[in-house]
């Protein structure tokens, strides 16, 4: 059994020192295509904020502990969930591409989806991201989304529990350019250009011992 593995080990070590100029130029010409990629990929814009969940309590029972205040924060951090699903749901996607004076189709709403991502970054506290390919539009992505969010929010309250309430954190979102790393990509393009020429170099052997037995 170990001279068989031996045997196959000095069988594989032999096949790379036969191919090295194929290993070579698969990994130069695939770390080319990964740096390509950088410059071709389009940049990505990132629009984020911040919403807090709150629900007032008695004005008479602000400047101390009660169990009404201890409640309305319980109640604030489920409606959390709630703001969350909201925004993950068709209502406010399609609300705001028609405030945006976009289409509103099956193709629109499956995008849009794709662009809007929502964090719980505390118990009442939710982390709105969206993405664009311009920084305004993220921008204006952002507060749409808010907008329309914080109405209908509203609305249910009114019927609901009119305490409870969403506000922003801060008026406009944090606008930042998607990451991209020209030797991560060359890095990665030539990993892949490696591991595509061993593969094929493997079958190549198999095929081939194949064929003398």
């Amino acid at each position: 059994m170990v001279k068989s593995h031996c045997m196959e080990l000095r069988e594989m070590t032999k096949l790379l020192k036969n191919h090295v100029k194929l290993l070579l130029v698969s990994i130069f010409v695939a770390g080319a295509l990964g740096a390509a990629t950088y410059y071709f990929l389009p940049t990505r814009y990132y629009a984020t904020g911040s919403l807090f969940v709150r629900r007032s309590i008695y004005p008479y029972s602000e400047d101390h502990f009660t169990y009404e205040g201890y409640y309305g924060q319980q109640a604030a951090m489920l409606y959390a969930n709630s703001v969350i699903g909201l925004i993950d749901s068709d209502d406010i996607v399609a609300q705001t591409l028609t405030s945006l004076n976009m289409p509103v189709d099956q193709n629109s709403l499956r995008t849009y989806h794709r662009k809007i991502r929502t964090v719980k970054s505390g118990p009442q506290l939710i982390e709105l991201v969206v993405k664009e390919e311009d920084a305004q539009k993220a921008g204006e992505l952002w507060q749409a989304v808010v907008d329309v969010t914080t109405t209908a929010m509203n609305n249910i309250s009114r019927v609901n529990d009119p305490f409870v309430g969403v506000v922003k954190v801060s008026d406009e979102p944090v606008i930042k350019e998607g990451y991209k790393n020209l030797p991560v990509y060359s890095l990665v393009g030539a990993g892949v250009g490696l591991c595509v020429s061993l593969f094929y170099l493997v079958l190549l052997s198999y095929f081939r011992s194949g064929k003398k037995r």
